[in-house]
């Protein structure tokens, strides 16, 4: 390893700086790296792909993913290489495989050093150094001591992101959907269609595929780079490397440096010259003045105490502050046969409190979690102060949603248009009754916007449960016969005509919201079409 043939800035850097170093190499190598690793990971999901059943890509997702340390080594073979000003071919990193896995500790990457944090901050260490035993475990404990958390959070943070880009490309498919086939898709998803199941994992595996392509030459070079930083820090290589500049510099000024030192020796020989070298007298004012009789010793320590209590030199300031006590320091108690007694009872009492307060402490936070419903909806203080700003809407999923436009009898009325074949009629009349219900009475901020969906989760913390079983099982038909064009059964809809009254919307409530409301046979149910 020659350090004159190094081609990017070494001297001392904080080890974040150092990442953002390992990121610039891939931006600044993108043409040397990105096809070979292209073309062997390709290669790979190719082959997995075919071997296993689309019912089975998440087995080949997962194979694909325990191979990263055999994409580690090629990119760090690349990089390396680079690094000190060899230009490597396409083919020159490919077929330098063999002696990657054989000769790098692969096997151990691949089983139990498979989930290290810092896998990408050892591997220089077996690839690069070719350590093993007891001089690897050395050389990695000391350059791990200042930069280890580093390496480990590295890992963690391009975990994240690689889940954030494959859930970006499926939001970046999803919003090029028309609005129909968006709603049709996630309903036949939630029905467990085969089809829709198949075209998610097919999706999964090349959106993870092409993320890992994209993302893995960051995380190797960011911890190649970390490492680099640390043996920097160790070595000196930033000192090593100015020294030899240094070198370099004076080699090609030698004629320079050998003119200057002859032009300063005949100024030191003429400046050495009798003439000039005669001592000049020191003036008057270069002559220190002393007394011209010293004090006895008693008068002295006279004079010096009057200095030291004038005004500038006497005064004095207390400033108290607050000191940690550190547990070496022991208070300077009485030693006495009392103290040595109750000692060992005061250190059970203080451990019995101190665990019970912990103990108190994760039984609360427990029953916090429980019961978030009852508290949890107290936060939203936004949709709070903008309660009384509320406008109820007129029309949801293209439905009439006004009280006047529901007839009194609502449970009868949807009973007769049951008997009369109208099923998606009666349905949408129970539907809409209780989204008038939920709007006017439960004091639901239901908005035109909604989806089926989102009124049960809305009105989760404001209706009893007894009144969400109902809406739950309502909602459940009403998606049957709107979206998936089938007809409930005659057992269920008994259900809802019956437990209208009892389990949704009391005599009381009923009469209260729509008294003195016309009769309208307004039925005309579903979306607008």
């Amino acid at each position: 390893m020659n350090l004159n043939d190094i081609t990017a800035n070494i001297r001392l850097r904080g080890n974040w700086e150092a990442i953002d170093l390992g990121f610039a190499m891939v931006q600044h190598w993108w043409k040397s790296i990105y096809p070979p690793l292209a073309i062997l990971t390709m290669s790979i999901a190719l082959v997995l792909f075919i071997v296993f059943p689309l019912d089975k890509l998440w087995v080949a997702s997962l194979i694909f993913w325990w191979l990263k340390p055999l994409y580690d080594r090629l990119v760090l073979h690349i990089i390396s290489n680079k690094l000190f000003n060899n230009d490597i071919s396409t083919w020159q990193a490919l077929s330098a495989l063999p002696s990657l896995i054989w000769n790098t500790g692969f096997f151990q990457s691949m089983t139990f050093r498979r989930l290290s944090l810092s896998r990408g901050f050892n591997l220089p260490i077996w690839q690069l150094e070719r350590l093993r035993g007891k001089q690897r475990a050395q050389r990695q404990s000391d350059l791990q001591l200042g930069a280890h958390s580093h390496a480990m959070w590295l890992t963690i943070g391009m975990i994240h992101i690689e889940m954030f880009l494959v859930l970006s490309l499926f939001m970046l498919v999803f919003i090029f959907l028309p609005e129909n086939t968006q709603r049709e898709f996630f309903l036949n998803l939630v029905n467990n269609k085969g089809d829709y199941e198949k075209w998610i994992d097919i999706l999964n595996y090349i959106f993870y595929v092409s993320v890992v392509i994209f993302l893995h030459p960051y995380y190797i070079a960011g911890s190649f780079s970390l490492y680099l930083n640390r043996r920097t820090q160790l070595e000196a290589w930033d000192i090593e490397l100015d020294f030899k500049r240094l070198s370099q510099r004076l080699k090609n000024t030698t004629k320079q440096l050998f003119s200057l030192f002859v032009a300063i020796a005949l100024s030191f020989l003429i400046l050495t010259s009798p003439d000039q070298a005669l001592a000049k007298e020191p003036s008057a004012e270069e002559v220190e003045v002393l007394s011209e009789t010293r004090l006895p010793a008693d008068k002295s320590k006279e004079i010096i105490r009057q200095v030291m209590q004038s005004k500038n030199l006497g005064e004095k300031k207390t400033v108290k502050r607050w000191v940690k006590i550190k547990k070496d320091d022991k208070l300077e108690l009485p030693n006495n046969k009392l103290n040595d007694f109750f000692e060992p009872f005061a250190k059970l009492f203080s451990f019995i409190i101190e665990f019970g307060l912990w103990v108190l402490l994760g039984v609360g936070i427990i029953l916090l979690i429980y019961f978030r419903g009852h508290w949890l909806h107290l936060l939203n203080i936004q949709n709070r102060n903008k309660k009384e700003d509320y406008e109820s809407p007129d029309v949801m999923f293209g439905m009439d949603v006004r009280p006047e436009s529901l007839p009194d009898d609502i449970p009868g009325e949807a009973r007769l248009l049951w008997k009369n074949d109208k099923q998606r009629e009666s349905l949408s009349l129970l539907y809409r009754g209780a989204l008038v219900q939920l709007i006017n009475q439960e004091s639901v901020q239901l908005q035109n916007s909604f989806t089926e969906g989102d009124v049960l989760r809305y009105s989760k913390t404001k209706i009893s449960e007894k009144k969400l079983a109902y809406l739950n099982k309502l909602t459940q038909q009403w998606r049957l016969i709107a979206y998936a064009h089938r007809h409930p059964k005659e057992v269920d809809m008994d259900i809802l005509f019956n437990g209208w009254s009892s389990d949704f919307a009391t005599v009381n409530n009923q009469s209260e919201n729509f008294a003195n409301k016309p009769a309208n046979n307004n039925t005309n149910g579903g979306r607008n079409e």
